[in-house]
């Protein structure tokens, strides 16, 4: 399989750019692409002429990591990208990371691990192979003009994500920030990649049922599914914010008891509280007793208007630390919120029109 695929070897560096070639033609590739500046990659990446990406430290107009960013802009978000470079350090391990890598081989190395790589990242930054059949089988559907069997195929694709409680990527990026903070970084890039091919085929089949719907001439639900389409790559833009954020943690305060707090706290300073309030969930399972983080946790509730949960959070707090004063105000501030919330409430349904039941018979 490696063999049939099309490599990129992106690098300034001839020493580095021999290495690779003939590790890669030593493992069957022929189709082998060098581009020594980004400027000269760009045309190929958008045309989808690359299956493989190698990226060395830098090339002679950027660095390696910024290449790697570029690439997640100019081509598809799951194309496996694997760094390839001298530097151990693990700020540059994060920051590869942060910037999308599929894989982080060492120079030098042996034919066998830039194999295992290269596998790795192209297997977990692909679909399943009854997924990937299923997807191909639905677009061939659209192309013969059978646009209602197209929905239907389409929809066995994203039923995971419609009847899922949670977005199945967004738990395999979960994960991923999990293995970050135990500096398993090896499984972190598995489990961010299979989240990039997830969203990646549920944008995939959301456009082909578009494209169906549009073939039938519904351009409302054509739309629809154009625009749920562009909410599933949103939702990856921010996960991707979401992963270099952590990884700024990781790399300024790496001795934080809890990184998923201070990840919380930012992203709700930032007003995403739906992201700050996962967070801190993650942080649960690091500091369950801790009283602060149910605090914070009550605060993210309370800017997202979900008061019932914001007071549970308080009494939690106050239940392991009844001293601490921030929980006792915040709670008191609630209760005043969620009696107010009442009183209009009641407010609105005694001026709504009132139907007695002998009024519902006669109708």
């Amino acid at each position: 399989m490696l063999e049939e695929l099309r490599y990129g070897i992106f690098s300034n560096n001839s020493k580095h750019i021999s290495n690779d070639r003939l590790t890669l033609v030593g493992l069957g590739a022929s189709d082998i692409y060098v581009y020594s500046t980004w400027d000269n990659a760009i045309a190929a990446l958008e045309n989808g002429e690359i299956d493989v990406a190698l990226v060395d430290e830098s090339l002679h107009d950027t660095s390696g990591a910024d290449c790697v960013r570029k690439m997640r802009r100019h081509a598809m978000r799951s194309l496996p990208v694997i760094m390839v470079t001298p530097d151990q350090r693990k700020e540059s391990v994060l920051n590869s990371i942060a910037a999308g890598v599929g894989g982080y081989v060492l120079r030098p190395y042996s034919m066998e691990t830039l194999k295992r790589h290269v596998f790795a990242a192209y297997m977990s930054a692909s679909p399943d192979e009854i997924e990937k059949e299923l997807l191909n089988s639905s677009w061939d559907l659209v192309a013969n003009g059978s646009f209602d069997e197209a929905i239907d195929s389409f929809s066995e694709i994203i039923e995971e994500v419609t009847e899922a409680d949670k977005n199945p990527a967004e738990e395999y990026f979960d994960k991923g920030l999990n293995f970050l903070s135990q500096e398993k970084f090896g499984k972190a890039i598995i489990a961010f990649n299979k989240a990039i091919a997830l969203n990646e085929m549920y944008a995939e089949a959301y456009k082909g049922m578009a494209d169906a719907y549009k073939g039938k001439g519904d351009t409302d639900n054509y739309k629809d599914y154009l625009n749920k389409a562009a909410d599933i790559y949103a939702v990856q833009d921010k996960l991707d914010n979401v992963k270099e954020l952590f990884v700024e943690i990781l790399q300024n305060e790496p001795d934080a008891v809890n990184p998923f707090n201070r990840l919380g706290v930012k992203l709700r300073k930032d007003g995403d509280y739906q992201g700050a309030i996962k967070a801190y969930h993650q942080a649960c399972t690091f500091t369950p007793n801790d009283a602060n983080l149910y605090y914070n946790m009550a605060r993210a509730y309370t800017y997202a208007k979900d008061y019932e949960s914001a007071l549970n959070y308080t009494e939690l707090s106050l239940r392991l630390d009844s001293s601490l004063e921030p929980s006792k105000s915040l709670h008191s501030q609630i209760v005043k919120l969620i009696e107010k919330q009442q009183k209009e409430k009641t407010a609105t349904d005694d001026e709504s029109p009132k139907v007695s039941i002998d009024d519902e018979l006669e109708e």
